[in-house]
This record gives structure tokens, C-alpha cells and sequence, in this order.
């Protein structure tokens, strides 16, 4: 049995070659502070690196341990706490001189990727009285894991899924979908999501039948699947006109683009595909088991699993007694799973339940601070929030609020708050976000009202899923519809955020709709802000008259004379300090003048470890390697950026 106190576990990395190069193998690095206290474990903060260094989806390495120790210790500041005050610290190497304790999958499960595991048991874990007293069925669906830890990883499944009956575990490799929507994303150069709305933006679809993409189960398949969606994409992008009717239907709004359009049909099979993946994969695995699917509980984790669609269709063909997602799904929960993975190893019994979304940062003590900071931009400071659900029926208002949540979806805490009834307010969200127009906006909705607005909807708290809005409802909430009639739901219950319930439900009695557009509170290429003074700042620049900030009304004036044009600038300078050393640096490791790409693909690879390239006949020999592999796979865009 391990020691009482507090655990630290953080996915990141140190690295000063990685940092001035501006890389990791790791991104959405993240960290999570556990206490334990006998058998009960309480998850005390979790906190995405992202939030606060300013980089979208944070993969820059630590220059040093001196630098990771800085900027961790400023993260625990908050909490009265510090590097020294842990019982354990895991998943940074070089950080502490920690045993292979919590790294013990490696050896327990030595065929499947441990960054794998740490997904699996994010979701499996998040709450333990489900997970001794249910049989859960528990998929871990990601792009791919990272070998920072798993220096085996190429020989290894990528994927995990597992059998849980009430605590014992058994485990097995599966193929992943996430790996078709990496490679879409870098051949697009448009981030998943951003693909997903344009799927869904258009009535453009191919009317042929395509076969299934292959299996994505361990690295040496990624050539495979790669080859056939190339196959696809080509087939689709030389539709011609004369094709229209037979080969596809087209999309008539002239605002789409050709490409836009053809995009839109290549994101449709696609998704049509993965789905077929994962239902089929999980038909054999309930009857390799003989499991009825209404009897057990679903348990889905990895970056794939922010596919709302795929997850609400799971749940509306095998009808499982209980879905569990955690909100921070994708990597940016890592260190989550980390934590409760060694947990479930090192202690015969626990108990642990992830209450809500909400354990990022909170400033509220600096609130009005920073409203002397921002005084000539303030007309008025009332406290209170009883006039928000009549400032959100008329213009969208900043909100923000306790701590911020965690993983990549707002959820309430550091949002952009709208009528979902007015097409303009989702209109002025995407304007104020620079984005396309045809991005659609996501309902929060009061929980016991959901299966009321939306067919077959059910709890969703963390924006999981997609739910179909009843017809005959529809025409009330065009703000927040994609084409197809659905839209990505948070449904919010009093116990979870009192705040936000009581503003939904003073607009619900206000106007019949208890719903009101959400979208996440930061500008194009940015992350989601962290604090009062960030969120002041986006409203100025995008002439937003009212914020709301933990608990109190602040109307904005004289935005005109507000000088900044861009995001204020986050803790990024510890990144970036190093960067003056690039020269020496590499010339110490690289010698014999590996371009970037060659050096990164070196570092990020396994199977090269083995080669001393500051000899050069094995430098050369790397380079020949790297070379062979430029002509087999178009795959190299995060190696040559």
C-alpha cells in the first residue's frame, strides 16, 4: 500500500534540444494533483500547460529541469504547493529520480502502448463506485501514442481496449480511427473539428459505396489506411460536373467553395467509415464475450472519442446502461489517467469520482484588481447575475466564472454566452472568433429538458455528444443546428454549476427555450483564456459591451480607445528563453548537419536510438533512412514545419 499525501503526475517532457527547435514528442501536456488519504483519492487541480503558456495545444519540451521545476511550482502556488511537497512525482523523466512504479503497464501489459493505458483508465476510473459494481466495456480510441516512456512503442499495439467486471481487468489491442482523422487533418491542414463542421455544413455527399480503410492497430499499418483515404480523396476531388446526380450530389449554396464542397463528401465517407470501424469491433467483441450490450456499461477515451457523432451512435445502437467520458478526453487528460492508473496499481481498493469539468485555474481573487487595471474601459460594476439571461437574449456576453474547466471544450466557466434563437448572434461568435461561417455553436441546455428538445438525448455533460433537435422544435433554435438538424449538447444540472443553471433557467422563463448558445472564449489559434484580465482584453478588441466575472455584471465602454489588437501575452517566455542557444545546441548533438527534419524524425523515432549521429558514417546512415522514408510517405508536414 502506497503512502498518504499528495501525487503529482505530469505529461510533458524536458528536452533542451526538442525546446529551442519548438517541439516535443508530447503535446497537450498537462499535470494533475492527487491527495490520497487511505483508500480515498481526490483529484485537487488538473491544469492543461496550453492555458498557460499561451501555445495551442502545448507541445514544446522544457528547456531543463530547472525550467520544468519554475513553471510547475507557479501552477502550484495557487494550492500552497510546491515540487517538495509531493509523496510521488511520475511521467516526466528527469524531472525526479522516480521509479518505474507508475510506468509498471510496460511490463504488466508489454504489448500495448502505456500511453494507451493512461487513456483507458482516465474514463474507466472517473468514477469508482461505477467501476467496482458494473461490467464496462472500455475503448481507448486515439491518433496515436507518444514514445517518450515506451521506447518499445514500435513494436507495440498502439491501441487499448479492455473488459472491466466490477475491477478485474482484462485488456486487448484495437484498431483506432483517430489515426484516419490525423492524417486528414495534415493533409487538409485543417484541425479535426474544423473538418467535422465542414462535413456536416453541406448537403454535398458522394453517392458511391466505399470499402472499409484498413485496421490502424501498431505504426506499420499507418501506410495502409494512408494509401486507400489517398484513393478516396482522389477519387472525390476529380468529380466533374457531368458526375452531379450520379456519382454525387451537390451542394447549391454558392458560399461553399468547389474545394470546400468536395472536402465536405471526403469528411462524410470518412466519418461513415470510422463508424463502421468501431461498430464493427465492438459487434465481435460482445460476442467473443457473449455480452449483451444493455447490461454493461461504454467507457470511451482518446482524441478520437471528441468525436460527438461516434460516440452518440454507440450509445443509440447498443444502448449501454451508462456512457463514461471524461471532458478531458484527448491528451490533455493524460496526466488524469496517469494518476488513476497508478492508483488502481498500487492500492488493493480506492475511491474516486471526477465531480465535475471544473478544476482548472481561478483568479477570482485578482477580480478587482484587475478591474482598476481596465477602469477607463468600465462604466459600470454591479454585482450580481439577474440581468444576465436579458443581456444574452440581446447581444453575446462574456462569462467567466470558479475555475476554468478542463479539456478542450468550454463548458461554462470561459465561455461566449448567445441567444440560440438569433442567427445573428451565431453570426457575430464566429466573427468574434475568426472563424468560417458556416461553424455552428454548441447548446447548453438544463439537463431535465434535453430528451424534451433532442431525440434520443441523454446526460451529456462534458459535450460528448450529438444530438438530433425534435422537428417540430427546430425552427426556435437555428442558432445552434448543424444542416442535419443536430448539435453538440452540454446539458447542465443545478449541482454541477448553480451559476450558469440559474442563468439557462431565467432565459427559459423569459423566452420558452431553455437553452443558450456556448462557444469557447478565445480568439483563432489560441488557447481557451485563463483569466479576468485575458477575458477583459477579447472583449475590448471585439467591441463586446458586457462581461460577466465570478458573479458580477462589468459594462464596457470606450472600446474604440482600447489599444491592443491581439491576445495579451501568457507565462511563454520560459519556452522560448533558450532559443538564442539554437545554434550551439544542435551543432553539439548534430555535428554533421542533419537538416531539421532529419534530426526531428531521429529524435522522435525509436528504432533510430540505436544510431550514434555524432559519428558520421551513422548520421549518414540516419539520413539515408529518413530519405527512404520521404519517398514512401507524403506523411512528414510536423517534421518539415
Amino acid at each position: 500500500m502506497i503512502l498518504n499525501g499528495y501525487y503529482l503526475f505530469v505529461y510533458s517532457e524536458i528536452d533542451p534540444v526538442l525546446n529551442v527547435l519548438g517541439k516535443s514528442r508530447r503535446h497537450d501536456h498537462c499535470l494533475s494533483v492527487f491527495y490520497k488519504n487511505d483508500m480515498n483519492i481526490t483529484l485537487i487541480c488538473h491544469h492543461e500547460f496550453e492555458r498557460y503558456s499561451g501555445f495551442k495545444h502545448h507541445n514544446i519540451a522544457f528547456y531543463s529541469k530547472e525550467d520544468a521545476e519554475i513553471f510547475i511550482n507557479t501552477l502550484l502556488e495557487p494550492y500552497s504547493l510546491s515540487i517538495n511537497d509531493f509523496v510521488g512525482i511520475y511521467g516526466l523523466p528527469g524531472l525526479t529520480a522516480d521509479t518505474d512504479i507508475s510506468y509498471t503497464s510496460i511490463n504488466d501489459i508489454k504489448d500495448i502502448s502505456y500511453h494507451s493505458i493512461c487513456h483507458l483508465f482516465s474514463s474507466l476510473c472517473m468514477d469508482t463506485e461505477k467501476f467496482y459494481n458494473n461490467i464496462i466495456l472500455s475503448l481507448s480510441f486515439d491518433g496515436g501514442p507518444d514514445a517518450l516512456i515506451d521506447k518499445k512503442i514500435d513494436g507495440k499495439y498502439y491501441f487499448c481496449g479492455a473488459l472491466s467486471y466490477k475491477g478485474e481487468i482484462k485488456y486487448f489491442p484495437i484498431s483506432s480511427p483517430g489515426g484516419y482523422w490525423l492524417y486528414l487533418s495534415d493533409y487538409f491542414d485543417m484541425p479535426e473539428g474544423t473538418l467535422m463542421a465542414l462535413a456536416y455544413a453541406t448537403k454535398a455527399k458522394s453517392l458511391e459505396t466505399f470499402k472499409p480503410l484498413s485496421n490502424y492497430y501498431k505504426a506499420s499499418d499507418r501506410t495502409i489506411f494512408i494509401d486507400e483515404i489517398n484513393k478516396i480523396i482522389d477519387r472525390i476531388m476529380g468529380y466533374s460536373d457531368s458526375d452531379e446526380g450520379v456519382l454525387f450530389v451537390k451542394e447549391n449554396d454558392t458560399r461553399f467553395s468547389e474545394v470546400e464542397t468536395k472536402i465536405s463528401m471526403i469528411v462524410k465517407v470518412i466519418q461513415e467509415l470510422s463508424i463502421k470501424n468501431v461498430f464493427t469491433q465492438i459487434d465481435k467483441i460482445l460476442l467473443d464475450y457473449s455480452l449483451i450490450s444493455s447490461d454493461i456499461m461504454v467507457a470511451l477515451s482518446g482524441g478520437y472519442a471528441l468525436n460527438c457523432p461516434t460516440n452518440s451512435k454507440i450509445m443509440e445502437k447498443y444502448h449501454f446502461k451508462g456512457q463514461l467520458c471524461v471532458p478531458c478526453i484527448n491528451d490533455s487528460g493524460l496526466s488524469l489517467g496517469m494518476g488513476l492508473y497508478y492508483f488502481f496499481k498500487n492500492c488493493k481498493q480506492f475511491n474516486f469520482k471526477l465531480s465535475s469539468a471544473y478544476y482548472g485555474y481561478n483568479d477570482k481573487e485578482n477580480l478587482f484588481g484587475t478591474i482598476d487595471d481596465f477602469r477607463y474601459f468600465i462604466a459600470d460594476v454591479t454585482r450580481g447575475i439577474s440581468q444576465a439571461s436579458n443581456d444574452i437574449q440581446k447581444s453575446p456576453v462574456v462569462w467567466i466564472d470558479g475555475n476554468a474547466e478542463i479539456g478542450p471544450r468550454a463548458l461554462g466557466h470561459r465561455s461566449i454566452l448567445a441567444n440560440p434563437m438569433n442567427m445573428e448572434h451565431k453570426n457575430l461568435l464566429n466573427l468574434y472568433k475568426q472563424r468560417e461561417w458556416w461553424r455552428p455553436v454548441a447548446p447548453i441546455i438544463l439537463e431535465k429538458y434535453v430528451k424534451e428538445w433532442f431525440e434520443n438525448g441523454f446526460s451529456s455533460p462534458y459535450m460528448l455528444n450529438n444530438f438530433c433537435v425534435d422537428s417540430t422544435l427546430s425552427d426556435h433554435v437555428l442558432g445552434i443546428l448543424h444542416l442535419d438538424g443536430t448539435a453538440r449538447v452540454q446539458t447542465i444540472d443545478y449541482n454541477l454549476d448553480n451559476k450558469l443553471w440559474k442563468v439557462v433557467s431565467d432565459f427559459y422563463e423569459l423566452t420558452g427555450i431553455p437553452i443558450i448558445s456556448n462557444t469557447s472564449l478565445n480568439d483563432k489559434g489560441e488557447p481557451i483564456v485563463n483569466t479576468i484580465a485575458q477575458a477583459l482584453n477579447f472583449a475590448l478588441r471585439k467591441k463586446i459591451k458586457i462581461v460577466y466575472a465570478y458573479g458580477y455584471r462589468i459594462e464596457l465602454c470606450n472600446h474604440k480607445d482600447y489599444g491592443e489588437k491581439s491576445p495579451l501575452i501568457r507565462f511563454n517566455n520560459l519556452f522560448i528563453s533558450h532559443v538564442k542557444e539554437y545554434k550551439k545546441i544542435i551543432k553539439q548533438i548534430n555535428p554533421h548537419g542533419l537538416s531539421k527534419t532529419e534530426l526531428l524524425i531521429y529524435m522522435y523515432s525509436p528504432s533510430l536510438s540505436v544510431y550514434d549521429i555524432k559519428n558520421y558514417t551513422e548520421a549518414m546512415t540516419v539520413r539515408n533512412i529518413v530519405r527512404k522514408l520521404k519517398r514512401v510517405s507524403g506523411d512528414l508536414k510536423f517534421f518539415e514545419a
